[in-house]
């Protein structure tokens, strides 16, 4: 089952004029209040777009693990989509990912400050006025190679899920990629390198703490993801044996050992050079100092690889091996792949297609490692 199909398009994201004075759009949240919006003109379903669920990771707060949000005195307007996390979005006209509803809807707003997330529950009136139960909850971790992508994509809105069952609530959430997330700089503590993947575990425990007062049940919560998203839901598995949170995970083309690093920070040197940063004592608290759009406009100059770095803490060398001794959640999972997945890496014009390469590849990358973690 493609992602596409599951998550649908903006295209009935039309929001209806629906201010805070309707009940059901206030909810009190850890973070504060938040104001919704009716995303539909049927309103059937409410929308709460960037909640912020964590301090925004700026200033002395970068490359530091993420810190709950702290209520601002005012009501927060959830009726748009915050701002994507510093990436580099470059995709040419040769590629399928142009022509797909993959575009982030603000990308050229990018910030630091991206730490939000957004849901869509059924209102009351999609509920009916008989017995009310709590909906299941569906949270969804984007993939990008954990260097790009964010929650504002096309077919990652929720709507027509929510839409189509008045017993479903629908997460999405941003976390740092890249350097951002996974800088592997020799002067922050190994246990404190992955903060991508802090970011989607206090995401996690926001949702748990809060999605009741959505109407969402805490102990229905399924974690899911595509590639790097798909490849986070497994590492939470491992990484937190005893107190997943979740209660079940589901895989679209991504394990944990898909992309990580060994902790060499040799990328880390390597980009802090080419900033003017140098390497030693100085370099963190120099690359500290350095706007974020410099640091997004050297990464798109050169060839750095930023991905989950193996701490044995949060991201483990051999997860067959944590597996065999029992250290992983034992949840029911859903896995799968797209038919002729690495086929979207080919670019548009080519006229021929090596259909054997494509499903060697396939089977090499993403359905052999799938069937294993499953196994």
């Amino acid at each position: 089952m493609h992602l596409s199909l599951v998550l649908c398009a903006f295209g009935s994201n039309v929001a209806a004029l629906a201010g805070p004075q309707s009940p059901e759009l206030h909810v009190v949240t850890s973070s504060g209040s938040v104001n919704g919006i009716y995303n539909n003109s049927a309103h059937t379903v409410r929308a709460f777009l960037g909640i912020p669920y964590a301090e925004p990771p700026v200033g002395q707060l970068r490359w530091a693990p993420s810190r709950p949000k702290s209520p601002p005195r005012s009501p927060i307007d959830a009726s748009s989509f915050s701002s994507p996390c510093p990436h580099v979005y470059r995709y040419s006209n040769e590629s399928i990912w142009n022509v797909l509803p993959y575009m982030i809807w603000n990308s050229g707003d990018m910030s630091e400050d991206c730490l939000y997330m957004n849901i869509w529950a059924p209102s009351i009136e999609h509920r009916g006025n008989g017995e009310v139960h709590k909906a299941a909850v569906m949270m969804f971790i984007h993939g990008g190679s954990y260097d790009t992508g964010g929650s504002s994509v096309a077919y990652y809105d929720g709507t027509n899920l929510v839409q189509d069952h008045d017993d479903l609530i629908v997460v999405t959430f941003n976390y740092r990629l890249n350097v951002f997330g996974f800088p592997n700089a020799p002067d922050l503590d190994p246990s404190k390198q992955n903060l991508g993947l802090l970011d989607q575990r206090l995401a996690i425990e926001w949702v748990y703490e809060n999605i009741a007062k959505f109407g969402g049940d805490p102990d229905r919560i399924l974690l899911f993801g595509h590639s790097a998203g798909a490849a986070s839901a497994d590492i939470h598995s491992y990484a937190y044996p005893d107190n997943p949170i979740v209660r079940a995970i589901a895989l679209h083309s991504g394990t944990a050992p898909l992309l990580t690093s060994a902790p060499d920070h040799r990328n880390w040197n390597e980009f802090s050079t080419a900033v003017g940063c140098g390497v030693g004592a100085q370099s963190f608290q120099c690359m500290k100092k350095v706007p974020a759009m410099k640091i997004v406009e050297t990464r798109a100059r050169g060839n750095y690889t930023f991905h989950p770095i193996v701490d044995n803490v949060l991201v483990f060398s051999d997860y067959g091996a944590r597996a065999e001794m029992g250290k992983l959640a034992r949840l029911p999972t859903l896995a799968g792949i797209t038919g002729r997945e690495y086929s979207a890496f080919l670019p548009l014009s080519q006229t021929s297609v090596d259909e054997i390469a494509i499903h060697v590849l396939g089977q090499q990358i993403y359905n052999c490692p799938l069937r294993e973690s499953v196994r």
